[in-house]
């Protein structure tokens, strides 16, 4: 029997970095010592404490029940004794947090829960491809936001078109951002809550990355006043206390949003095993005693990679936080031919910045998350690099 799928499956790429995790073992598999750079997966291990409590939680038989889809009341009160710690912002623990299988899932599912065919969801370009996922599934359309370095990777909300905004929804945004590594400030999200008010905008930041900052703490958007009116917050487990595989996030902000996103999710999931949850939630409540470490082995990495990667002659603004260095290479072109030449002739493999959309064009994605002494080989390997050799060929003369 031939199997036809459904318009809206065939409307998906294949997710990128799936690809370069396919990339990698076929070069593995030629004999190849591919050392990959293409994926923000974290090398440091979950901290023993959280390890503990885990074990601790697996042991209890209650917990092998089902779980509450919007999360256990423990990861909840937690969640929001965290935010009122760290962002001095009250989050009601029933009616403005919900638990998330990783933050990935609740970004995905938002845009089914607020857009109808034909509406608009406002998407920065370069991005995390995820994004998109849930625009489709609703039938909506998609308008990119260019964050252009000029710009410090901040988008020009002035420059959509009136007609776009008329049937805008949702903007997405991603401070520390992935790809680029840029920040945003409080002032920033001041003004950015008073346009979406006015323009009746849905405002989803996306904040997996806002403990791996390199300066000055990342503010949450609901430092902003007014903030609850029009926006909600996602925050992640995966990068900010390595649990990457534990597939732990939540979701916090305007109540509506989180109680119809959680009323969603009553209908596709039955939510995390509570083991995970109880070990997420201490996790959150020794945050001080865990994370620091973390945080400090990140700026450590992207200060001497940014070095040694200036040296070898990329051009980048340093990143503010996130686990990425976003470069142009030493040599014009198209970033799939930069990936591409460095696999071939180094055996580095990093993202392309075209895979994060068309304006990640030329740029180069390269991921932190490696042991100090393979990034260090990584960048031996890159500064042995001849980029003139990739001109030549460029031109039809190698």
């Amino acid at each position: 029997m031939k199997i036809a799928f459904s318009k809206k499956f065939g409307s998906f790429e294949p997710f990128l970095f799936e690809e370069l995790y396919r990339k990698a073992k076929a070069e593995r598999a030629k004999g190849k010592d591919v050392i990959s750079l293409a994926v923000g997966d974290p090398d440091l291990p979950t901290a023993p404490s959280i390890v503990a409590c885990a074990v601790r939680e697996v042991r209890r038989a209650a917990n092998h029940r089902y779980p509450n889809t919007k999360g256990n009341e423990n990861f909840r009160a937690a969640v929001s004794e965290w935010h009122l710690r760290r962002h001095g912002v009250r989050f009601h623990p029933d009616k403005e947090v919900s638990i998330l299988v990783g933050s990935k899932e609740g970004i995905a599912h938002l845009p089914m829960v607020v857009m109808n065919k034909g509406d608009y969801a406002l998407i920065p370009d370069p991005t995390y491809p995820t994004y998109r996922t849930g625009v489709v599934l609703s039938e909506g359309r998609v308008h990119d936001v260019p964050l252009l370095e000029k710009n410090g990777f901040l988008p020009d909300l002035a420059a959509i078109p009136e007609k776009v905004l008329g049937r805008a929804k949702i903007l997405f945004l991603n401070y520390p951002n992935n790809p680029t590594g840029a920040g945003v400030t409080l002032d920033f999200f001041r003004e950015l809550v008073k346009w979406a008010k006015k323009r009746g905008v849905i405002i989803a930041q996306d904040a997996a990355y806002c403990e791996m900052y390199f300066g000055k703490p990342t503010p949450s958007i609901f430092e902003a006043p007014g903030a609850k009116d029009v926006a909600v917050e996602f925050y992640s487990a995966s990068k900010t206390y390595c649990m990457a595989g534990w597939r732990a996030g939540w979701v916090v902000g305007n109540s509506r949003l989180v109680c119809a996103l959680n009323a969603l999710k009553e209908n596709i999931d039955s939510g995390q095993f509570n083991a995970v949850q109880n070990a997420a939630a201490f996790a959150l409540r020794h945050h001080d005693a865990i994370v620091p470490a973390i945080r400090e082995t990140f700026r450590k990495r992207a200060a001497f990679f940014a070095k040694a990667l200036r040296e070898c002659g990329w051009r980048f603004s340093d990143p503010q936080g996130s686990c990425f260095l976003w470069a142009r290479p030493p040599v014009e072109g198209g970033s799939s031919d930069a990936v591409y030449f460095m696999l071939d002739k180094v055996s580095v493999l990093a993202a392309p910045g075209s895979g994060f959309g068309k304006f990640g064009e030329g740029y180069v994605r390269f991921s932190l998350t490696e042991p100090d002494a393979t990034l260090k080989e990584a960048l031996k390997r890159l500064q042995s690099l001849d980029w003139s050799r990739k001109k030549r060929s460029a031109d039809g003369r190698d």
